[in-house]
């Protein structure tokens, strides 16, 4: 049994403009974003873990770092995983989420994401971005059968993946918005491709 923690990214720039902020952009961690990635790691702390995973992102990355310096094994193995990217915005990347409320594509990317067609803005879809990552997953899991593992990645991949394989239809993956900033999840598998819900969007620790 593996025990699976992820945590988004903490806040950036483009979070606190309300921009679309996919695969595209690579900002840094705002200020209050490494904050609450250090709270994060002090909720962590005593979480003994195999390896430590990231998106190449470096707000995902900084997330990870900050983390794993309060952590008790601050040498944890680290990985960058292209799979735990965000998902790819295409023409929307780096626009005021406003701009474009007004678009069909827009409406369904945020409402109906069983209808989104991702090829009108030259991005990635919900099924594309589901398949890497339950990819990433499955190698994850073949690395550490067993024992604790910490994924550092991003809101609309995380909302997207983990719902999915906690057997949430597509067309429901958004009823519950965004996992926060800098929070943490726990899921359980004992393959790799099943997994059973055991902390969910925890943001207790940010203060």
């Amino acid at each position: 049994m593996t025990e699976f923690y992820f945590i988004r990214h903490g806040v950036t720039s483009m979070n606190q403009q309300h921009r679309f902020c996919g695969s595209g952009i690579d900002v840094p961690l705002a200020p209050i974003g490494v904050a609450g990635a250090r709270q994060a790691g002090q909720f962590l702390q005593n979480v003994a873990f195999a390896h430590a995973y990231s998106s190449p992102l470096q707000r995902a990355q900084a997330t990870l770092a900050n983390v794993l310096a309060l952590n008790q094994n601050p040498r944890v193995p680290t990985v960058i995983l292209p799979d735990l990217r965000e998902i790819d915005l295409g023409d929307w990347d780096g626009d005021v989420l406003a701009e474009h409320q007004a678009e069909i594509q827009c409406q369904y990317y945020f409402k109906r994401p069983e209808q989104f067609d991702a090829s009108v803005i030259h991005a990635e879809g919900y099924t594309d971005l589901e398949q890497r990552g339950r990819r990433a997953l499955l190698q994850i899991f073949q690395a550490d059968p067993t024992g604790n593992v910490l994924i550092a990645s991003h809101g609309v991949f995380l909302m997207t993946l983990l719902q999915r394989v906690l057997g949430v239809p597509l067309a429901a993956i958004r009823q519950h918005g965004l996992l926060a900033n800098a929070s943490v999840t726990q899921l359980s598998s004992s393959d790799g491709t099943h997994f059973t819900k055991q902390l969910w969007n925890d943001t207790s620790f940010i203060k």
